[in-house]
């Protein structure tokens, strides 16, 4: 996508980046959910702790200062282990096998903003235009048996072309992104041609599920029409 563009592309570029600014939106909104489960569980284990604490202080008749000390020193190592650790989750590479089918366009989505600031910035706008399209095809897996022959094709797609392509590039040493290589094209270049074809091999996929639910949606209507209107007829 790179030289003088159409204004159907820069309509598509607009709406690819207005819906990559809603999904960073709503993932910064869930870090910060994980982030508060995490400052409740640590006050509630604080709670608890200095419930017990008093519970024993009453049970044994006292305590002594230096086990006051200990149990307050452990309360607080406790709150600062519970408030940091786990971390916030953050998706790789290796686990997008893992993935549930409706959850893989998704992971795939946030494992490619993780890597974006390793890309050049003539990719950029492909990565927006694949996030774009990842979140048209989500719906569409959600219903997608994972028998099926293009649900087969998605999972490679997603999960080993895409990310093969991307670290492929990341591998190559910063200077050397933007010579030719032994084919005369530089690595940079390889990156973006490799990131179109398979923005458009998702655009495809997408178009074919939704082909193959209006095929069906046809199918049900005149099974439909069939059953009920050609009866009522008679």
């Amino acid at each position: 996508m790179t030289g003088t563009r159409s204004p159907a592309q820069m309509l598509i570029l607009r709406d690819a980046r207005r819906q990559r600014a809603l999904r960073l939106y709503r993932a910064k909104k869930e870090r910060w959910r994980f982030r508060m489960r995490r400052l409740r569980r640590a006050f509630l284990s604080v709670a608890l702790f200095v419930l017990g604490t008093i519970a024993a202080s009453i049970g044994l008749g006292g305590l002594t200062d230096g086990t006051l000390v200990m149990l307050f020193l452990a309360s607080i190592v406790t709150f600062f282990v519970l408030a940091v650790y786990p971390s916030t989750p953050r998706p790789r590479a290796e686990n997008l096998h893992e993935a549930d089918l409706p959850e893989l366009a998704g992971s795939t989505e946030l494992w490619l903003e993780t890597r974006r600031r390793s890309l050049p910035p003539p990719a950029l706008d492909l990565v927006d235009l694949i996030g774009a399209r990842l979140e048209q095809l989500s719906p569409q897996l959600e219903t997608l048996p994972e028998t099926e022959p293009a649900a087969r094709e998605v999972r490679k797609l997603l999960t080993e072309h895409l990310p093969g392509l991307v670290d492929s590039y990341t591998r190559i040493p910063r200077s050397l992104h933007g010579k030719p290589g032994a084919s005369g094209v530089t690595p940079e270049a390889q990156l973006e041609n490799g990131l179109k074809v398979i923005a458009d091999e998702i655009g495809t996929m997408s178009e074919q599920l939704a082909r193959n639910e209006l095929t069906a949606l046809a199918v049900r209507e005149r099974f439909l029409e069939t059953k009920y209107v050609t009866a009522d007829k008679a």
